[in-house]
């Protein structure tokens, strides 16, 4: 057990001690925290273990906003945001590219750049309209397809609750996740 406690720690230069984090999603991660911060507290480091908790209060449950392509429609994102605003979540917005990872080269990191250009200005619109309803957003861009995407990012990040897409990437999403997904209309 103490093996495993230590486990979690790794030494800094500057910073003392850090927590390492696995990459599990959900409720898993949540409780994971939970318990670092049990540890902690009973090993003596009860600031830390305060600050854990304080980050888990304080982080919002979150709406994954998935494009089509570098895009998201009107329809996305009036809805998106006004569910957001409503229930009090935060946006993360996604674009996926589509790129094969099997393919590599300098052609193919040209096309993510360039892809990347155009999710950035794809995104202004959604980022404006959050701006404007007090909700906040943070933006991913990724090279894999949709569902890929949206399986990584379950698992990597906490209180991801509800997918919102376009119905042509619903299409794509398949049962790829665990987290109910919503197609948004025009």
């Amino acid at each position: 057990m103490i093996k495993r406690i230590k486990g979690l720690f790794s030494k800094t230069d500057d910073e003392g001690i850090l927590v390492r984090r696995s990459r599990t999603g959900g409720v898993a991660r949540r409780l994971e925290r939970y318990a670092e911060a049990a540890a902690l507290a009973e090993g003596g480091a009860q600031d830390l273990a305060r600050e854990i908790i304080r980050r888990e209060i304080r982080e919002r449950p979150k709406i994954l906003v998935v494009a089509h392509g570098s895009t998201f429609s009107t329809g996305l994102v009036e809805y998106a945001v006004g569910l957001a605003k409503r229930m009090g979540y935060e946006i993360v917005a996604l674009n996926c590219a589509g790129v094969d990872r099997q393919r590599s080269g300098a052609h193919l990191k040209e096309l993510f750049q360039d892809f990347k250009g155009r999710a950035a200005q794809g995104v202004a619109f959604l980022a404006s309209r959050a701006s404007e309803e007090g909700v906040p957003v943070s933006h991913v861009v990724r090279p894999d397809s949709v569902a890929q995407c949206v399986r990584a990012l379950e698992r990597e990040m906490s209180r991801l609750q509800i997918v919102l897409t376009e119905p042509e990437a619903t299409r794509e999403l398949g049962a790829a996740t665990s987290i109910p997904v919503f197609a948004v209309t025009g």
